[in-house]
């Protein structure tokens, strides 16, 4: 990203692969300055993770605990059904982005009872 400041002193955002960019880097160099723009943590985008495994007392509670307090993820809606000893959840949460995902996976399928995380 870079800032362009106008004639009137406002700054105006380009993406720098941009044509507009380009061209202003090329005939008013003095005039662009270095922008970033910073919305991770900020933003959360829904995602739903289906969840598969060997039901047991305190299942959930592991699930959630993971979700938000380690992972500081804000969990929108769950939904579980168990059947014959296994639990099936769909999870829908906000996230940040797709590092996240990962490392809600990855941390997850380290309480022995899962046997699957998918993200839909």
């Amino acid at each position: 990203m870079l800032g362009y400041i106008d004639e009137n002193q406002h700054i105006i955002i380009h993406k720098r692969q941009c044509d507009i960019a380009k061209r202003l880097k090329a005939n008013d160099g003095n005039q662009i300055l270095a922008a970033n723009w910073d919305t991770h943590g900020k933003l959360s985008f829904p995602a739903t993770l289906h969840i598969v495994g060997f039901d047991r007392v305190g299942v959930l509670h592991q699930i959630t605990g993971i979700l938000s307090q380690q992972l500081n993820i804000n969990i929108h809606s769950i939904h579980i059904e168990t059947s014959d000893g296994l639990f099936t959840a769909e999870i829908n949460l906000g996230v940040h982005d797709v590092r996240d995902i990962q490392a809600i996976c990855h941390d997850l399928k380290k309480i022995e009872e899962i046997e699957e995380v998918n993200r839909y």
